[in-house]
């Protein structure tokens, strides 16, 4: 199986690769590891794809020293079409987590956010979890989703990351910030083109077939309401 080359265990040293998002690094022992995430300055669509008790912006990205003052993140709800949002303040009315909003906002594995890093250098983060494993199921609704994989994969979203109930005209944005290389920022976007369109004969993708990293959420425009259903063991 080819997500395998991806399994998270002790056999394996680094999992990952430079993203365009946030460069990443993958450490694990068995279903316990942990992700660093190096986030540059302005917007890094990212996901946690590691099970933590709470799975919360004030615990994943604790304040209390102020590290974080000033950085805001914004979680895209599809239903109403919206941001729920959050911003560092050590000294605000969350004394506990230096977030205004008490940093309630989740990034459960399969969700994703935006983190704008309100500094002119790279933040690093690092999320400490459990792998999810078994059958992880993320509902996507008609429109736009932002996701993530749920587990800790890297490289194409059908062939790795096992997404392949998709259906015609959906499109996939994996953001490119402008630490990337990218003077503004861009996207870059694939299609589900079913009549053939430039290489449809090969994946049904137009050309870039989807491709996200470690760490790396996207946006998924879908024309269907589906289930992106993910399996994985960390046993043989």
């Amino acid at each position: 199986m080819r997500t395998k080359v991806l399994a998270l265990s002790s056999v394996l040293g680094m999992l990952g690769a430079a993203s365009l998002v946030a460069q990443t690094n993958v450490y694990s022992l068995n279903a316990v590891g942990y992700i660093n995430l190096t986030l540059s300055p302005g917007f890094n669509m990212i996901g946690c794809q590691l099970i933590t008790p709470t799975n919360n912006v004030g615990s994943l990205f604790y304040n209390a020293s102020g590290i974080y003052n000033g950085c805001e993140v914004f979680k895209y709800n599809p239903v109403t079409r919206g941001y729920a949002t959050d911003l560092g303040d050590s000294s605000g009315s969350s004394y506990a987590d230096g977030w205004d909003g008490n940093g309630v906002i989740t990034m459960n594995p399969g969700e994703a956010i935006w983190f704008e890093n309100a500094f002119t250098t790279n933040l690093t983060v690092t999320f400490v979890g459990t792998v999810p494993q078994g059958t992880n199921t993320i509902p996507i609704v008609h429109g736009f989703n932002m996701i993530a994989s749920p587990v800790p994969f890297s490289g194409d979203v059908v062939t790795n990351m096992q997404l392949t109930n998709y259906t015609d005209g959906t499109e996939v944005f994996v953001w490119n910030n402008p630490a990337a290389g990218h003077p503004h920022g861009a996207y870059t976007t694939s299609l589900v083109d079913l009549a053939g369109g430039s290489q449809g004969y090969k994946s049904q993708w137009d050309s870039p077939d989807p491709s996200a990293n470690v760490g790396q959420g996207f946006w998924y425009e879908s024309t269907a309401v589906i289930t992106w259903t993910q399996i994985f063991s960390v046993n043989p």
